[in-house]
């Protein structure tokens, strides 16, 4: 098996300021709502990234299970 030939598009269509909703919250709605109708693995994991005091990132991969105005709800392994 070849790596190079495994792969996935991304990209379906560009990004432009003018087609941004004004509500962050009812554009992430709109993202996910296109993340789950597109039928990938997961469309709710996400790479949640943190830095400490010295700048150093952590990573992980957290699963979105809430979102509303007052934001986003993560379950995640510490």
């Amino acid at each position: 098996m070849d790596l190079e030939d495994i792969r996935r598009e991304y990209l379906l269509d560009g990004l432009r300021r003018e087609s941004l909703k004004d509500n962050p919250h009812e554009q992430f709605q709109l993202w996910l709502a296109q993340a789950i109708e597109s039928e990938i693995p997961d469309p709710t994991a996400m790479t949640l990234a943190t830095v400490n005091t010295l700048g150093e990132p952590n990573l992980r991969i957290v699963l979105l299970k809430h979102s509303d105005e007052k934001g986003l709800v993560f379950y995640t392994l510490l």
